[in-house]
Formats: C-alpha cells, structure tokens, sequence
C-alpha cells in the first residue's frame, strides 16, 4: 500500500542560525533543532549521556519501604523468589535481581511461570512453590500489577509480595507490602516509560545507595537492563537511553558468559552492539524458549557461571528460535488464508481471526506480521483447552487497551499498553467480540490513519552525505522510540544500469543510485516489489536511512531504502 511521506517542517532561519554557533552542517543542525538541542550544552549532554544523569532511584513511589523490606529479609537470611515474567523484558529483569540479590548474600531464588500451563503474570502454582521451599518475600519483574487475588493468596501462605512492574494499573491495586511502578497514581518518578527491567534495575540501585555499595555493585547488570529495554520498545530518551547505551557497551565487551555465548550463536561478532542486533539476534532467541516451552532456561542462560553452561544453553535457544520460526510461519501462511476468505480488513478497519489449536506462544509475532501486511488493529485469537488466548497489535491512533476496555464484559481478562496488548477469552464469545471490536475500530479509524507514515527528517542532497553527518548519526545511537534513527528522503535520482538492479537474498533489492555526480549503493530489504519502478523512464525519489556497509575491511556507505516513488 501506498505510504504517506510526513517531510517535518523546520525554520530554516533559525537551524542556519544553529548550524553558525554549533559549526555544524545545516543538514546535521536540523537534526539537533527537531530533537530540541539548540544550545551547545544541551546538545554536549546528548552526545555524551554518563551514568551520573541516572535519577535517584528513591524519587520512584513506595521505593524506601521496597529497599527495607528487602534488607530485612536478606539481614534475616530469609528466603527470596524473584518472579518474572516469560518474555524478554521479565527475564532480563529476572536475571539481573536475581544475581544482583545473590551478589549480596541472599538466599534467591527465580521462578517464571510456564506461559501454556501457567500462563501470563504470577501464578498460583509458582506462590505454592515459594510456600514449599520456605521463602518470606515475593518480588515481582514485569508482571504483578493486577495481580490482587494473588497476593492475597500468597499473604495466605505468609509470604509477602514486592511488585515491580511497568503496566497500566488496574483501579483496584493488589495488597503488596510495596508497589514499584511508575505509572500508578501519585509516582511522581519523572522516568514513566521505564520497562520491567528498568524498573528492576532503579530497585538494585537503590539497594545499593541503602547499602553505600559501590555504584558499580548495580552498573554491572546494565546489560541486562539493556536488552529488556530493546526488546520492549520503550521510549529511548533521557534515562532510558543512558540505559540502554552503557548497557550496550557492556554486551559487546561480552564479559557475562551467557550474552557471550548468546552473540555467538546469533552472528554478532562486532564489539559495537547495536538495538537492532538486540532486538533480531538476541531478543527471539531469548523469547523463544518462553513461547514454546519453559522460559526459565533464559534466565539460566543470562545467570550462567560458566562458559560451558553457557554454550550448551545457549545452543538450546537457538534451536527453539528455528522451532518457533517454523511454527510461526505456519500459522501465518494459515492466517493469511483465513484472512482472505473471512472479509477484507481494510474495509472493517481491523481484524480479528481465531482458530482451535494455534500455539499462543507465537501469535503475538503474527499479529504484528498481519498488521504491518493489512495496516489496521489486529487481535489474533488461539483457541486451546477450552479458553482463547490473544495477542493484538495496533496503528499509531488507535489505543489498544482502550478498545479492550470497551469490551471488557465480553473477556476474562486483559492488559497490556496501547500499541501492544493481550486477553483471554471464552470461546463463545468470539464472534460477539470480533463484531464488537470491529464497532470501535470502525467509530475511530479513518482512512488516512490506514496509511503507513514515514516521517522523513530531511530532503537532502547526496552532496551532504559527508563523513560529518556519518559520526553525528553514530552519536545520535542508541536509536528507538522518541530518538528515531533519522529517514532521510533524495529526488531526482538516477538508478545505474550496471551493474544492473537485481534481488539478492530473500526478496531483497540491490543496485546503485546516482545524484549529479555523486554514486551511492541501495538496498531494500523485501523490496523485490519494487524493481519494476528502477526501470521507469522517469526520476526517482527515495526515502532512507544511511548505514555504513563492511565488506573485507572496507566500509562504504549505503542507502537503507524504505520506500520508491516516480517523481512527477
């Protein structure tokens, strides 16, 4: 489908202005003016985040009484679980409590749940397992937030509960010793868009600032914090992305056995860790285990002492990746299917499938396949054992979480965010909440919204592609969510005809671009669609982000394309 181009507007005064103070290009000057650093401290900061702009972990609600519910138990020499959830997030959390607890001398123990049997969030098998090794205290990573019948359980078994979570808070909170989220109410905690490893990681420190440990007793599990802020999604600014690039520092200086072990059997061999080899070398290879099978083998990877343990755990992730590449393309070629035969998605502005038997594990996957294939919501339902699972994935404008509560009479329960969310459902209510669903869609999505949206920084010339702007894009890193990797957009170009335009790969197009004089490599990745376009006979223009490409040593620029257009 065709994409809206959004080309930002800038006052060109005012970045001439700042290109004249700062020395800078004007097109590397627009970027500092959209990302609101006009001044040379402001921009000074950006360019060289430190650990001493971390906050104060104690400004986050209910902190003070975490930290000393948690020494008094370690003091006491009491049992601790650390519960997380199955997903990278939860895991990387669990990782990094866990050791930073044992580091300490605690007796901890981690537990997650088994996503088919137990599924989502704390369970009562996991509480009857705390009760019967003898552990006191429950602390909860990404998960736990709704968790209110729960805790009372656990309060039953005389076992105290700490939550720490991220997700949206229900009205009615859980009776928990202490509740670390700052979402909820009256957490004045400046950092909302923390995940659960992040909000793990603001607890260790805290521990540590109560303990007047050295800072790097919690800067050392940074690159855990890291991975499950990738994976997550988050929002990449201010302490999130001082997080997430020390901790990336960390990965690829590869001293913890088990991410070590894990960058090898994905392929990552630069010391320079980048998000995207998070999030497509390690992260599915971490989220596999938990979407088919028993995710407390993540956990054992990331906590692993040795190189031996290490690599055989490592070994097992990797092949429960190929597995659920497997398993997910096969209920997406059957998706798709079912798509096509049900009704057209463009034209009910959503979509909601469900079938008996497909594996809850990796529906989350393909709903976000289907969403980007049909561009609207889409709510993916496995039907197993009686009860329906869903995971749904959503368009820029329309809440998720919102639209789950607008048919919350028809769910057994829900959460989740408003891009990303998931329930759980009785089967005879499928059809009642497919067509409800599909009411709200209708009542709020337009036809523009339908559109994929490219939000291009700039149009330049690829005169201005200079090895300037090549180091000011490698310091804007790390990049994600409110710190995008710039799109860059060029008109007027001419394709090379040898070497001629080919697909490489799968479905990938590559071939070489010229502007004036100057000549540039292009590749778009699943663009084979695309090919008849570089023989029109009229310009192109072209939108992309610049990466440099290595090749025997050498390194060459590339453009990264996102889409072709003719030009008028």
């Amino acid at each position: 489908m065709e994409k809206i181009w959004i080309i930002q507007d800038s006052p060109q005064a005012e970045i001439d202005s700042l290109s004249a103070s700062l020395g800078v290009s004007p097109v590397v000057a627009g970027m500092l003016w959209r990302r609101e650093l006009k001044t040379l401290n402001a921009a000074q900061e950006f360019f060289n985040p430190s650990v001493s702009q971390l906050l104060d972990p104690f400004l986050m609600l209910n902190m003070d009484t975490a930290v000393s519910e948690i020494l008094e138990c370690i003091d006491r020499h009491d049992p601790i679980m650390v519960f997380g959830d199955y997903d990278v997030d939860g895991t990387t959390a669990a990782s990094l409590l866990h050791l930073f607890l044992q580091s300490l001398g605690a007796k901890s123990e981690f537990y997650i749940p088994d996503r088919i049997t137990e599924g989502y969030g704390i369970s009562y098998k996991g509480i009857d397992y705390a009760a019967k090794i003898g552990v006191k205290l429950i602390i909860t990573c990404d998960c736990g937030i709704t968790a209110v019948d729960q805790t009372e359980y656990a309060q039953q078994k005389n076992i105290k509960m700490i939550i720490t979570d991220h997700h949206i808070p229900a009205e009615t909170l859980p009776d928990a010793v202490a509740i670390l989220n700052p979402k909820q109410d009256a957490c004045e905690y400046p950092n909302k868009n923390l995940c659960g490893a992040g909000v793990a990681f603001k607890l260790i420190q805290a521990i540590s600032k109560a303990r007047d440990l050295p800072s790097q007793q919690a800067l050392q599990f940074m690159d855990l914090a890291a991975i499950g802020t990738a994976a997550d999604i988050v929002q990449v600014t201010g302490e999130n992305r001082i997080i997430l690039g020390e901790g990336l520092k960390l990965i690829g200086q590869g001293t913890r056995p088990g991410i070590k072990a894990l960058k090898k059997v994905a392929g990552i061999t630069r010391d320079e860790v980048t998000v995207s080899d998070v999030l497509f070398g390690l992260g599915p290879r971490i989220n596999a285990v938990g979407r088919l099978g028993e995710a407390m083998r993540a956990v054992r990877l990331m906590t692993a002492s040795t190189q031996a343990e290490a690599r055989e755990l490592s070994a097992v992730l990797n092949s429960e990746n190929e597995v659920r590449k497997t398993v997910e393309a096969k209920i997406f070629d059957e998706a798709v299917l079912l798509a096509n035969s049900k009704y057209d998605p463009r034209s009910k502005r959503s979509l909601v499938l469900y079938q008996e038997n497909w594996h809850h594990g990796v529906i989350g996957i393909v709903a976000s396949k289907l969403k980007e294939r049909y561009y609207v919501p889409t709510v993916i339902i496995a039907v197993n054992d009686g009860i329906g699972k869903a995971s749904a994935r959503s368009i820029s404008g329309f809440d998720l979480h919102a639209a789950f509560s607008e048919c919350a009479d028809l769910l057994v329960s829900f959460g989740g965010h408003t891009m990303a969310a998931g329930m759980t459902i009785d089967p005879g209510n499928l059809e009642a909440f497919e067509h409800r669903f599909q009411e709200v869609a209708m009542a709020q999505i337009t036809e523009e919204m339908m559109s994929p949206r490219l939000k291009i920084e700039a149009v330049i010339d690829f005169g201005s592609i200079n090895t300037q702007l090549i180091e000011t894009l490698r310091r804007l890193a790390p990049y994600g969510p409110g710190n995008m990797r710039p799109l860059f957009a060029s008109q007027n170009l001419e394709v090379i005809g040898y070497p001629r335009p080919r697909i490489v790969g799968k479905n990938h197009l590559k071939f070489k671009v010229r502007q004036g004089q100057t000549i540039l490599d292009a590749i778009g990745f699943g663009m084979a669609d695309k090919l008849e376009l570089l023989y029109a006979d009229r310009s192109l223009e072209m939108a992309y982000v610049l990466s440099e490409n290595e090749w025997q040593g050498r390194k060459t620029i590339q453009l990264e394309l996102k889409d072709i257009r003719l030009m008028n």
